[in-house]
């Protein structure tokens, strides 16, 4: 733990910006927790990062050009590298690097995908199905996934929330929609497999 004023502003330097850019990344894309000597790491490599892109505000900084008789604006320059950068380049890896026209770049990085299963990769999507529920008890349920429907993402386990069922007859043909149906809950521990249709590939 830094023991004193000057121990305590290298750790704001060098740690604050990359921990800050690794917080942004992880509301998006959870990830299971590392260890701290790991994490420690990690957020010394991306505030290096951090620190190489904002090097020219740095050098302003350095230089001496702190605007005499504006101290507030050398402020807000440490300010901007320090938590607005990071908390930039986040959201610029959440929304650059989860599209496929940068699925090259990303592969050609060593950058693996933000998602972190196949689960969470297809239900962020946010598109609406009929889905095919079989347990492992070989039931079968079908219903809806649609706007007020919920997947669970990780590190959560995975649950589903249908919100609308579908009455099937004995063959597993669509009989109509359950009028008044509110949908049901269930746990992928209990399921077999699930099956996705688009809208125009069922009749109800």
């Amino acid at each position: 733990m830094p023991q004193n004023l000057s121990q305590v502003l290298l750790l704001i330097v060098f740690i604050i910006p990359g921990f800050i850019l690794m917080r942004v990344k992880r509301l998006a894309y959870p990830t299971v927790e590392e260890t701290f000597q790991n994490t420690l790491v990690d957020a010394l490599a991306l505030s290096c990062l951090v620190h190489a892109l904002c090097s020219p505000l740095w050098y302003w900084v350095l230089a001496g050009h702190r605007y005499p008789g504006r101290p507030w604006l050398f402020m807000v320059q440490i300010f901007v590298i320090l938590f607005v950068v990071p908390i930039l380049l986040g959201f610029t890896y959440i929304l650059g690097f989860r599209r496929d026209r940068f699925r090259g770049l990303r592969e050609f990085m060593g950058i693996p995908h933000p998602d972190p299963t196949a689960w969470d990769y297809h239900f962020r999507k946010g598109r609406a199905y009929w889905v095919w529920l079989t347990f492992k008890s070989g039931r079968v349920m079908a219903g809806l996934f649609g706007p007020n429907s919920f997947a669970s993402s990780f590190p959560h386990m995975r649950d589903l929330y249908v919100e609308k069922l579908l009455r099937l007859d004995e063959n597993g043909s669509v009989v109509e929609l359950i009028e008044n149906s509110s949908g049901a809950l269930v746990a992928m521990e209990d399921l077999e497999r699930i099956e996705f249709f688009e809208f125009g590939e069922v009749k109800v």
